[in-house]
């Protein structure tokens, strides 16, 4: 329990800031691609105003230039341009009122005077040149950097300036010479196509830049909405996520409680059958020791009738102690195997039930393994043919390669050879490699197995016979072994009618010390 509250507090603690701290770089990243791009669109939509207003113009100055310039009344508001060089720059009508000149400088700066004097526009016009005529058409600073890139064949020139405390969005784009335009500029050396100057255009850009933070404002309102709603949402499924990896866990460990179970079971039925296998093996020579001695009583019962006599015979003395003596070496002959049989049960359960390590040779504990099968392999058709050096010596858990070893002979017996109805032969070749590795080829002739079932082998609780009782355990628990608790590998060659090879490499664990044994 405190390990559950454990997981869900370090959910809580851990999930939840990530969460947050991931939820707040996305929308920290999304409001500003979004404020930008609201800067670009209202920056690039005042520059499309600011264009347009050039255009115009430009567009009225060429109608002006097409028709020679155009006249009108002269006053003080419209005096004749002193900086217009023209033959016919002033006329008198025969009602003796005058008329001036407007060539396309003049209309242009008389259009910027009235859009300046006009507070609704909010608009200043600009043409310039960096060689005027006029001095009042100097540039000024910004005006001359933009004509100088205009020269080097930059378009058009726009910003935010800061001017006399106002901020001003500021277009400006060339005025080209054009075949009007020679007319007057031939003098001062332009010929068709150069850059005569640059009209600029300068708007409020307060009005602008107010709507635009109303619109960024609006946007952070509601990414903040938005923001809200997520982390809300975001603590709904951490406490939805710690609920579910609760009943997730409950589940596991249900599932490994009962698999454990199953497991444990599966051993206990093992060693069942190695007790019947033992009790079937230990009758044989008991039953033979007791009818020995039985037979022995009655000579030494005989022998005691003979002695009782008067006269008895040497044959016939000799001829009972024969008897005595081939019961007394039939009963113990018969004792012995028997206390063979108590001593390698005795030994082949206390590996399978303990884990301590100890040195043992692989030749003799396969030998037990054999004797604790012997009654289903001598009630079976399959003969069992071992390979394996005398001398083999291995250090560690005698229990785990006996498991292995007795899971995979009855494996075989009951799949391979169809409980043992079946003839066919087991093959068991272990041996040390150069590289202090245990490998052992274990091979049936058995029915095989197909792809799938090759496959599904190792998973738990797959069988083949499960009407037949089978618990789909035995290769699992093999598997577990050798990956698990001796760290190697197995692996399995079958194909349908041609057998099964199982192949199992382990590491040699190295024999410790005497001082190491003392630690």
């Amino acid at each position: 329990m405190n390990q559950k509250l454990a997981i869900d507090q370090r959910l809580r603690r851990r999930a939840l800031p990530l969460m947050l701290l991931l939820i707040t770089l996305l929308m920290g990243a999304a409001l500003m691609v979004r404020v930008d791009g609201l800067k670009k669109h209202n920056l690039e939509v005042a520059t499309e105003g600011a264009r347009n207003i050039f255009r115009m113009i430009v567009l009225t100055r060429q109608w002006n230039a097409e028709h020679g310039g155009i006249y009108v009344f002269a006053s003080d508001k419209t005096p004749p341009n002193v900086y217009l060089e023209h033959p016919q720059r002033d006329l008198e009508l025969m009602d003796h009122r005058k008329l001036t000149m407007l060539n396309p400088a003049y209309m242009t700066r008389q259009i910027a005077e009235l859009a300046a004097k006009d507070p609704q526009l909010h608009l200043r016009l600009h043409i310039t040149s960096l060689k005027p005529i006029r001095p009042e058409n100097g540039p000024d600073p910004w005006e001359a950097s933009a004509l100088k890139r205009f020269e080097e064949g930059r378009q058009e020139i726009a910003g935010v300036e800061q001017e006399d405390g106002q901020r001003y969005l500021r277009y400006m784009a060339p005025l080209m010479v054009n075949q009007a335009c020679l007319a007057c500029h031939e003098k001062q050396g332009y010929k068709l196509g150069d850059v005569r100057g640059g009209l600029s255009v300068s708007l409020q850009f307060q009005a602008i830049e107010q709507a635009m933070n109303n619109e960024i404002f609006a946007n952070m309102l509601s990414y903040g909405v938005f923001y809200s709603l997520l982390v809300l949402i975001s603590w709904g499924l951490i406490e939805l996520l710690a609920r579910r990896w609760r009943a997730l866990d409950d589940s596991i460990e249900t599932l490994q409680a009962t698999r454990n179970e199953l497991v444990e079971n599966e051993k206990m039925a093992s060693l069942g059958r190695l007790v019947a296998g033992f009790a079937h093996e230990l009758n044989t020579p008991v039953g033979v020791a007791v009818g020995a001695i039985s037979h022995g009583d009655e000579m030494i019962h005989n022998l005691t009738a003979l002695l009782a006599k008067d006269e008895v015979t040497e044959q016939e003395l000799t001829c009972q102690l024969d008897y005595l003596r081939e019961s007394h070496h039939l009963a113990l002959a018969n004792l012995r195997r028997a206390a063979d049989l108590v001593q390698r049960f005795k030994r082949t359960s206390i590996d399978r039930g303990s884990e301590q390590k100890r040195e043992y040779y692989l030749a003799e504990l396969i030998k037990d393994v054999l004797m604790t099968l012997n009654n289903t392999l001598k009630h079976s058709a399959v003969d069992v043919e071992v390979e394996c050096p005398e001398d083999l010596k291995l250090y560690g858990t005698p229990g785990l390669l006996d498991q292995v070893l007795t899971n995979l002979i009855t494996n075989s017996i009951c799949h391979g050879f169809d409980n043992g109805s079946r003839p066919g032969r087991i093959t068991i070749k272990a041996g040390r490699t150069v590289t202090q590795r245990l490998i052992i080829d274990y091979r049936d002739d058995g029915i095989g197995m197909d792809d799938e079932t090759r496959r599904q082998a190792f998973e738990p609780f797959f069988t083949t016979r499960r009407t037949n009782g089978g618990s789909g355990l035995g290769l699992y628990i093999i598997y577990n072994i050798i990956t698990q608790q001796l760290a190697g590998t197995i692996q399995i060659i079958s194909m349908p009618d041609a057998g099964a090879c199982f192949h199992i490499d382990c590491p040699i664990e190295p024999t410790p010390s005497i001082n190491d044994q003392h630690l």
